[in-house]
């Protein structure tokens, strides 16, 4: 019969009163959004959320599910420098964000700055709550709590938006230098992502399944419209992949659905390829093949010295895999160029828009570019 409902728990007006008097005198406002801001899910509550965001006016950074609400071109939308951003920032809103190690459970957030938690968990609302971080709590529905009249200061803030902007594109300035840098072992992953995101459009759902491989992708690419990202979670639950490609086929089967796997993570779902062809639930994948579970291996290696049980080999043929499910199987080799790798791309979305399930064994060269992340 379909999904259970779920609650819309309400705001008190108090608390509402409250956001509004300090969305008025902030002068360095962010917004934080987390998945659980989209729920209960659906076309119609996001954009209500969107449309709550706009009406806001103030700079938001989207994570988890949230990619995406806002296109790829909304000014207001953030990605780059976000820690910077909440260390100088007057007033934070958590919206469905949560203080866990994705936000440095809370110590990165400006310690003299108003924060506000908004989340439907009293628990989420709790995590790390004045140890790293204090604020005022709001237990209630995101959409249902931003959409109220805020009366908020619609005045543009220049200053603040000018200086995350520049910010925002020295960063942007900087990925596509790393980009241009040839590794020894394999194509460059920024380089491909960068890609990757000049072929999407708003029919483009995108699925990350790995560690290394998916977190540079959620640095590069821009999910064009709400809902089209989905990814394996706080929890790091490989093997979602092909089980969610099923799902975003079945239920969008006008989309073109990108799957994004590590090389590691792909082996628990790689057999989902063979649903995909038969049941006629196309979808495209990139492996991200660099012989390891890279996102452990390069701690690991740095911290203990060695690698053991960390490595993978870059000669798996993946491609040819999946063409025994029945699958198109390509390859980016070692040595492609950026016109190699569009080329390939192309021919994938091709091969798929003529209602083929298509895997991409990539080659990649060991990148530094998520160095110093949080893996271990």
């Amino acid at each position: 019969d379909g999904p259970l409902p779920v609650a819309i728990i309400p705001p008190r007006y108090s608390r509402v009163k409250t956001i509004s008097k300090l969305l008025a005198v902030s002068k360095r406002p962010v917004i934080v959004l987390g998945s659980q801001a989209t729920a209960p899910g659906g076309k119609l509550q996001t954009e209500r959320l969107a449309r709550a965001v706009r009406d806001l006016n103030i700079p938001a950074f989207l994570s988890g599910m949230t990619r995406g609400l806002l296109g790829d071109k909304d000014p207001l939308f953030f990605r780059q420098a976000r820690e910077a951003a909440l260390k100088e920032a007057d007033l934070i809103i958590l919206a469905g964000a949560i203080c866990d190690f994705r936000l440095d459970y809370g110590r990165i957030l400006n310690s003299k700055a108003q924060v506000i938690a908004i989340n439907r968990g009293e628990g989420q609302l709790d995590l790390n709550h004045r140890t790293f971080w204090k604020g005022l709590q709001i237990q209630a529905d995101v959409v249902t709590t931003l959409s109220h009249q805020l009366m908020v200061d619609q005045k543009t803030r220049e200053e603040w938006m000018k200086h995350l902007t520049e910010r925002e594109q020295e960063k942007e300035t900087e990925m596509l230098r790393e980009g241009e840098v040839q590794l020894n072992s394999g194509v460059n992953p920024v380089l491909l992502f960068e890609v990757l995101d000049s072929l999407l459009s708003e029919k483009s759902i995108l699925i990350g399944d790995g560690g290394d491989f998916v977190g540079i992708a959620s640095r590069i690419l821009r999910p064009r419209a709400p809902l089209t990202w989905l990814d394996l979670g706080v929890y790091g639950t490989l093997g979602v992949g092909g089980g969610f490609a099923l799902g975003a086929k079945a239920a969008k089967p006008g989309s073109e659905v990108w799957v994004l796997w590590g090389d590691g993570s792909c082996t628990y779902s790689l057999a989902e390829v063979e649903p995909s062809v038969r049941n006629q639930l196309p979808f495209i994948a990139l492996v991200g093949n660099n012989g390891s579970w890279r996102q452990i291996a390069r701690d690991q290696a740095g911290i203990l010295g060695r690698d053991t049980a960390c490595m993978l080999d870059r000669s798996t043929p993946y491609h040819r895999i999946a063409e025994q499910y029945g699958a198109v199987g390509l390859e980016i080799g070692p040595d492609s160029q950026r016109e190699d790798m569009e080329a390939v791309l192309r021919e994938a979305q091709a091969e798929n828009a003529a209602g083929r399930t298509v895997v991409v064994n990539v080659i990649l060269g060991d990148s530094q570019f998520r160095a110093g992340s949080i893996s271990v």
